[in-house]
């Protein structure tokens, strides 16, 4: 009877384990691969040049980490992160249109994650995006993206070389400074024929270490 006790009491706990994990929840790309579901960090209040929208008075801003190991920081939903002794909030985001907006803050720096898993190693993707206005784009840590413009935000105004989606979790992060008025971004993967990937998972959820 204590054997059998035991037993169930471990298969009880592996049920809720992998029942937790079932049930953390997912979603998919549209129909163009645009993905519409992020964690947004509130912004970082940067100096007044922010509003030049070229590379000799941005490229700072981009360089710096703002708080240790930025760059390769995977926030949860309500996680926060200290710049200049003030906590910034991450929030979950979703949106039906294929692009995300921002709160409007002049000179300011947005930093935004998604977490996307494959099935399958997926090679020779690109990344195409759109930002207002400038923007970095890093995939699992590496850049693949730098943009120094005074725009608003449309589809597919910047694409990276070809890239690979890693068989499991990957990790998509965006820079985007605004110089002032709207902002937002957005970004999608294609194939080598430019055909939108969809066959991925998109989460909120960090992957585990």
């Amino acid at each position: 009877m204590k054997k059998l006790f035991s037993l169930f009491a471990i298969c009880a706990l592996i049920f809720c384990v992998t029942g937790a994990r079932a049930g953390e929840k997912t979603y998919k790309p549209d129909d163009e691969g645009f993905i519409r579901n992020w964690l947004v960090m509130e912004a970082i209040q940067l100096e007044d040049k922010a509003a030049n929208h070229d590379e000799e008075n941005q490229k700072d801003f981009f360089n710096k980490e703002f708080f240790p190991g930025q760059k390769k920081f995977t926030p949860k939903d309500g996680d926060k992160s200290k710049v200049d002794n003030k906590d910034h909030a991450w929030k979950a985001v979703s949106v039906e249109d294929f692009k995300v907006d921002f709160a409007e803050q002049d000179n300011s720096l947005y930093l935004a994650v998604t977490y996307i898993t494959c099935e399958n190693e997926i090679p020779d993707v690109k990344l195409k995006i759109g930002s207002d206005d400038s923007s970095i784009w890093l995939l699992n840590g590496k850049e693949i993206i730098r943009a120094f413009e005074g725009r608003g935000v449309d589809k597919d105004q910047n694409t990276s070389g070809a890239v690979k989606l890693e068989k499991g979790a990957n990790v998509l992060m965006a820079e985007v400074i605004n110089g002032g008025g709207p902002t937002g971004m957005c970004a999608r993967f294609v194939d080598k024929d430019d055909k939108p990937i969809k066959n991925v998972t998109i989460s909120l959820t960090p992957p585990a270490k």
